[in-house]
C-alpha cells in the first residue's frame, strides 16, 4: 500500500473511532441539558406532586433541570404514548401510576407495549389499597361483608372511578374469588365515588390508602381490609385481605419512572442510582411516606420483575372478570 493510501486508511480509521466514542463521551457528561419527565395526568393528581418531589431533588444532585410535563388525556394513553415515541438518549421519561400497565390490556390495539417499549428505572411509590364500607352497612370486616353479598345477591353496590381503574380491579377481584353478585356502579372519579360513599349512596368501594385516612380517622369510613401483603403503619388494627380469608389477594398501586426501551444501560443505570439516592433523602421519604405511600427500593432487574408481576395480576383479574372497553 502506497503512503498516501496508508495515511487516507488511518484518517479513515481516527474518524470512525472517533465517531464510535461519541456515544460513550455523551453518556458520561449525561445529562448535559434539561429532561423531560412526562406525567400522564393532571396536575395535582397523586402522580403529579410525587413526581415534583422527585424532579426537584434529581435537579439538585444532577446539575440540569428535570422538568415535569403534564400530558393528561385518554387515562394516561396520550402521556405513556408520547414518552414511548421520544428519542431514547435518557433526556424523556415517564412517571405514571401502575394504569400504563394496565391500559394495554384494556385497549390491546394501543400503540405500546410496557415489556417492550419501556424500561422501569425506580418505582417512586407503591401504594395500599383499602376495601372500605359505610357505617350505614352495619359491616366491620371482609367476612362479613362477603356474607352480607351471599346472602342478599344483588343488594351491595360498590362503586368504581371508571373502568379498569384500581380501584375497579380490586372489587373484581374479591368479587370472582368469592363469587359474589354484587352490582357495579360507575363514577368519573375517586372524588365522585368517594362523595357518593360518604353520602351512603353506595355501601362500599376499595380506594387508595392517602385517600381513605382523613375520612377513616374522623369516622366516616369503616377500613374492613388492605390489599397489601402486611399491614400498614398507619393503620395497624386494619387486617391484611390474607389475614381476612382472602388468600393470594395482594394488590398495589404505585407511582413508576420509566425510559423508552433503547436508552443506552449506563444512562438507565445512572438515572435508576440517582433517583435511589433522591428517594434515600429524609425530606423526600417523609413526603412520599406521608398518608401511608411506601417508598419502595428495588433494583434494575427486580424493578423489571415487578412490573413484570403487576402486569400478571392484573391481566389476570381482567380476563377472569371479562372486563372490556371500547377505543
Amino acid at each position: 500500500m502506497s503512503l498516501g493510501r496508508r495515511c487516507l486508511s488511518g484518517i479513515i480509521a481516527a474518524m470512525l473511532a472517533s465517531a464510535a466514542a461519541l456515544p460513550a463521551n455523551a453518556q458520561g457528561n449525561y445529562p448535559d441539558k434539561r429532561v423531560r419527565i412526562i406525567v400522564p395526568s393532571a396536575a395535582g393528581g397523586p402522580v403529579d406532586p410525587l413526581t415534583r418531589v422527585v424532579a426537584d431533588q434529581l435537579s439538585k444532585q444532577m446539575g440540569q433541570a428535570f422538568i415535569v410535563d403534564n400530558r393528561p388525556g385518554a387515562g394516561g394513553r396520550i402521556g405513556a404514548e408520547a414518552a414511548v415515541g421520544s428519542a431514547p438518549d435518557g433526556y424523556t421519561l415517564l412517571a405514571a401510576a401502575s394504569a400504563v400497565v394496565v391500559n394495554p390490556l384494556l385497549y390491546p390495539k394501543d400503540a405500546y407495549s410496557v415489556e417492550k417499549d419501556l424500561t422501569p428505572i425506580a418505582i417512586v411509590s407503591r401504594i395500599p389499597m383499602l376495601v372500605v364500607a359505610s357505617p350505614k352497612l352495619g359491616v366491620r370486616t371482609i367476612a362479613e361483608l362477603i356474607e352480607r353479598a351471599k346472602n342478599k345477591p344483588g343488594s351491595v353496590d360498590y362503586g368504581i372511578a371508571g373502568i379498569g381503574t384500581l380501584d375497579h380491579l380490586v372489587m373484581e377481584r374479591l368479587r370472582t374469588l368469592h363469587k359474589l353478585d354484587m352490582v357495579r356502579i360507575d363514577y368519573q372519579s375517586v372524588p365522585q365515588a368517594l362523595n357518593a360513599l360518604l353520602a351512603g349512596d353506595i355501601p362500599t368501594m376499595a380506594i387508595a390508602i392517602s385517600a381513605a385516612l382523613p375520612q377513616i380517622k374522623a369516622g366516616k369510613l369503616i377500613p374492613l381490609a388492605i390489599t397489601s401483603a402486611t399491614r400498614s403503619p398507619s393503620l395497624p388494627e386494619v387486617p391484611t385481605m390474607a389475614e381476612a380469608g382472602a388468600a393470594n389477594f395482594v394488590m398495589h398501586g404505585w407511582v413508576g419512572m420509566f425510559v423508552p426501551s433503547g436508552v443506552p444501560a449506563p444512562i438507565a443505570q445512572k438515572l435508576h442510582d440517582e433517583v435511589a439516592k433522591a428517594l434515600g433523602q429524609a425530606e423526600v421519604r417523609k413526603l412520599i411516606a406521608q398518608g401511608g405511600v411506601e417508598p419502595v427500593d428495588l433494583s434494575l432487574a427486580e424493578l423489571k420483575e415487578f412490573v413484570r408481576n403487576a402486569e400478571a395480576v392484573f391481566g389476570e383479574v381482567v380476563r377472569s372478570s371479562n372486563i372490556r372497553v371500547s377505543n
